[in-house]
């Protein structure tokens, strides 16, 4: 176990030292140590203190400060760090399931430390721990031991060369042979080739392959994960029949492995199917606990999602980086005056604060809704590790995947042009490589893409919204969700005969106004998208080219709820 700060709040918030940032500190109308406390908690706050420390004494992690190491020494040192995070156990499985928050907490301290590192150790740790875990059953549990004392190192492989936001369409194969029961996971082509997968390049020996599940009879049950051995855990050397690679130098995170791999009729034991959502009997039946298609793959949504709201947190301590750089500078930094003699921070410049404070302001907002959603998604994978197959549960699948496609590019693309304002804002100094706006930025970058282009991604909860408004229009269907994200929209009518009552400027400052305001606007924009795609379809467009030709209008609906 890695060592733990002992202590109180005062051992865990030290006083911070005097200097330049000083006189702004202490005019501040209330108490920070407090707030962090009011924040975090004192479980999360340990945990960062205990991990920065541990990381601050440890030689491995040191910085080598204006040395740009080449690819392979790059990824070596990602991967030496990552085997000594293992060995740290900063948290155990049991801590991870009884306290989600710690795990994102992990994470993110991890990221401000170095991405790559970060990411290395969540794509092994928890996108492919987890999604053994959620997508798996008892028979699977042998693999979260070797996953924690690193016996295999895991990668999740949905993405093809043809196909990334289009999951549905991935065209790796797992037939079933019922003589040896076995599948036999296959490249069709080099289009099906898996790609840009994280940690496959030079060091996962397992995968969680995504691949279109076929019984005897060639009958297609949609798709389904498996755990494939892509390399020998001794070697690192192929495995017969896999053909594995890795990507190339990309514009960042290059501790990061990214790789690619065809299966030529690559034979795996039935049972390493993925079977929470559905199985194979030795025989070659399928079956599953849902009851239909969409019930199945809405529950399966939950593993999809993972990645997406992860990314949710990490463009979020990309910006709280930028943004802590960006102020502190300006707080320090002095120009002009009332006087020649007398010059100013910049910070006191209204322009300055306008083209800061506000992605302070959506810094706080992004912050709580990142934390709600992870626990929102742990409540789903802790239900699919049960035996909880009802309506609500892959209803819960459909919303949490509905909320990542749009808080993913929220999150995202509002780093993105947050850390280019913190850059510009810092002047010429802002351009130096040591004070990292050029690697956060570098780093944030692919954040809007994988997982999911973030415009492709908005589609999705556009359409998940036209959906519900569709059966409340067409059938009378109530407007409901597991979390309530949506239910203000049973009141869809009466909402769109509102009118703007607010009679003072001070009056507009009370959160129902603008609030009122917001749900007006869905509302409306949800009629007229509505209104287009049914006149599209009308006018003898087929479902493919209605929506086609409702893009942009749909897509404002999405743009709106993000």
């Amino acid at each position: 176990m890695a060592p733990t700060s002992e202590g109180g709040a005062e051992a865990l918030l030290p006083d911070l030292p005097k200097g330049p940032l000083q006189a702004y500190r202490s005019r501040a109308s209330f108490c920070w140590k407090e707030l962090a406390l009011f924040l975090e908690g004192e479980d999360v706050l340990r945990l960062k203190k205990t991990i920065f420390s541990t990381l601050e004494n440890d030689p491995l992690f040191a910085h080598s400060h204006g040395e740009e190491l080449c690819l392979e020494k790059c990824r070596e040192l990602s991967f030496l760090r990552c085997l000594r995070l293992l060995e740290l156990s900063f948290l155990s499985m049991e801590d991870m399931v009884a306290s989600p928050l710690l795990v994102q907490t992990l994470i993110a301290c991890l990221g401000m430390y170095d991405w790559s590192l970060g990411i290395k150790f969540l794509l092994h740790m928890l996108t492919f721990g987890s999604a053994i875990y959620s997508s798996g059953s008892k028979r699977h549990l042998k693999y979260l031991p070797k996953i924690f004392n690193m016996e295999i190192f895991g990668c999740f492989a949905v993405t093809e060369l043809s196909h990334g936001s289009n999951a549905k369409a991935v065209r790796t194969t797992a037939h079933y042979d019922p003589t040896t029961e076995e599948f036999i996971i296959h490249t069709p082509d080099f289009e099906a080739a898996k790609f840009w997968v994280g940690n496959m390049g030079k060091t996962a020996t397992h995968a969680v392959v995504f691949a279109q599940l076929y019984t005897p009879g060639g009958q297609c049950h949609g798709l389904h994960s498996f755990v494939v051995q892509i390399r020998d855990p001794k070697t690192l050397l192929p495995m017969p029949g896999v053909m594995v690679g890795d990507m190339g130098k990309k514009l960042g995170l290059n501790g990061v492995d990214s790789g690619f791999a065809m299966f030529h009729k690559v034979r795996i034991p039935r049972q390493d199917l993925l079977n929470r959502t559905g199985d194979v009997t030795p025989e070659g039946t399928y079956v599953t606990p849902f009851k239909d298609d969409k019930q199945r793959f809405g529950a399966s949504l939950g593993t999809l999602s993972f990645g997406r709201v992860a990314i949710v947190g990490m463009s979020i301590v990309n910006l709280k980086l930028a943004v802590s750089i960006a102020l502190r500078f300006s707080a320090t930094r002095c120009q002009f005056g009332p006087t020649d003699g007398e010059e100013v921070p910049v910070l006191e410049y209204q322009m300055q604060q306008w083209r800061l404070l506000p992605y302070l302001a959506a810094i706080y907002a992004l912050d709580h809704f990142s934390k709600s959603l992870f626990l929102d998604l742990a409540e789903l994978q802790q239900g699919l590790a049960g035996t909880d197959h009802s309506a609500r549960q892959a209803e819960l699948g459909r919303e949490i995947h509905a909320l990542a496609s749009a808080g993913k590019p929220l999150a995202s693309w509002t780093a993105q042009r947050g850390i280019q304002e913190c850059r510009e804002a810092c002047g010429g100094h802002g351009y130096l490589a040591v004070n990292r706006l050029g690697d956060l930025r570098n780093d944030n970058d692919p954040n809007c893409t994988y997982e999911g282009d973030n415009n492709v991604l908005l589609q999705q909860t556009s359409s998940y919204l036209l959906s519900l408004l569709a059966r409340h229009v067409q059938g009378g269907a109530r407007i409901e969700s597991p979390l309530r994200t949506v239910d203000f929209l049973e009141a869809y009518p009466d909402i769109l005969g509102r009118r703007f009552t607010c009679p003072s400027v001070d009056g507009c400052l009370d959160s129902a106004v603008p609030l009122a305001a917001y749900e007006w606007l869905v509302c409306y924009l949800l009629r007229e998208s509505h209104q287009k795609l049914t006149q599209e379809k009308r006018s003898g467009s087929n479902d493919f080219e209605a929506r086609n030709n409702s893009q942009v209008a749909t897509s404002l609906v999405s743009e709106l709820v993000k």
